[in-house]
């Protein structure tokens, strides 16, 4: 019995940080889920009705939005990279207006920032149909 009693207060002592852990671990995840909800991304798909510096407005089938675009929003589009990479070889600002036109069909990634929408990615899948080029007839 004297044996026993130093044992079984080892075993505890060894096992409280176990037990302090998973006690203090829903809490953290609560908070960490609670953040990842507010952060959460939402998408919408549908043609650019205006596009602006600061601003990209899309009609969808199932409704209108405006997102609001700044440096951080990036812009995925067929010749981005390489207009992008001339751009900052010339030190210009790089500008949303650039890359997207009214009438593009795109796909928005975006944070609802309560009053606004701020675009975090803008894909372009089909640009809007420009003039065909006359080619030489042989």
């Amino acid at each position: 019995m004297k044996r026993l009693l130093p044992l079984i207060v080892g075993v505890l002592l060894v096992a409280a940080p176990v037990f302090a852990q998973t006690a203090a671990k829903p809490k953290k995840e609560g908070k960490e889920a609670k953040s990842a909800s507010e952060s959460k991304s939402m998408s919408a798909t549908g043609k650019v009705t205006a596009v602006a510096a600061d601003s990209v407005a899309v009609k969808g089938k199932k409704g209108d939005w405006t997102f609001s675009v700044d440096k951080d929003t990036t812009v995925v589009a067929k010749g981005a990279s390489h207009k992008m990479a001339a751009m900052k070889a010339d030190n210009k600002p790089a500008v949303i207006t650039e890359f997207v036109s009214v009438g593009d069909d795109v796909s928005v990634k975006y944070h609802d920032m309560g009053a606004t929408k701020h675009a975090a990615t803008v894909t372009v899948k089909a640009p809007s149909a420009a003039p065909a080029k006359k080619g030489k007839k042989k």
